[in-house]
């Protein structure tokens, strides 16, 4: 039944570009995260709760 299914399915290329989406969104969050500039903006965001009452 699924081999049916799968024979009839119009878009043969379909599943490949949902792989390529997923894998090019995971790289690309794997080198922002990796990225040294963007390291400022999150220790910012890391002290806020510790930073009660003092303005920057």
């Amino acid at each position: 039944m699924k081999q049916e299914l799968l024979a009839r399915f119009p878009w043969p290329w379909l599943p490949a570009l949902a792989l390529l989406i997923f894998f090019s969104f995971f790289m690309g969050l794997l080198i922002r995260l990796s990225l040294k500039s963007q390291q400022s903006p999150l220790t910012l965001a890391e002290r806020l709760p510790f930073d009660e009452g003092e303005k920057i």
